[in-house]
């Protein structure tokens, strides 16, 4: 059985997950891009659920929210959710194949994007092309190479 994450390890991998939703691209890559931060939040949620919580989540939502330049709370408010509702369902999701997995971040980015999507229309009229819509895949196709990443990192930690 593997430790539980030291508070340096889940707090440096959001950094380096913020880190890379920040990252300047260009228009034709930045929807290609996962969402670094769902991607590490959902993941410390299901696999070590007493290092992270919903209010962890809302200050790093906080900061891209600050990095982004978008209005305070919109991404905070976004990844509480997420966090949320992975840690609720983090025994069930652990059992889960990875493929289910998968599907299970795909719902959770999906639901990230239609959040921060509605939140920014509430301030101002946008109208979302079908490309907003390629980063929640890109994200679950991620996923099991992001899980296999991690895990390396968390047992290369404690060994």
């Amino acid at each position: 059985m593997i430790s539980p994450p030291s508070f340096f390890t889940v707090q440096f991998s959001l950094l380096l997950a913020l880190t890379l939703s920040i990252i300047p691209l260009s228009d034709g890559l930045i929807v290609y891009n996962p969402q670094w931060l769902v991607l590490v939040v959902a993941y410390w949620a299901i696999f070590s659920p007493q290092r992270i919580g919903i209010l962890s989540a809302w200050v790093w939502g906080l900061l891209l929210d600050v990095a982004l330049g978008t209005h305070l709370g919109i991404h905070a408010l976004s990844l509480a959710v997420i966090c949320y509702l992975s840690i609720i369902l983090h025994q069930r999701l652990r059992m889960y194949p990875l493929w289910q997995q998968a599907f299970f971040i795909w719902l959770l980015a999906s639901s990230d994007k239609l959040l921060v999507f509605q939140l920014k229309n509430f301030f101002f009229s946008q109208a979302a092309q079908w490309d907003y819509w390629l980063s929640p895949l890109i994200s679950a196709i991620f996923w099991p190479a992001m899980l296999v990443i991690m895990l390396f990192y968390h047992r290369l930690r404690h060994n």
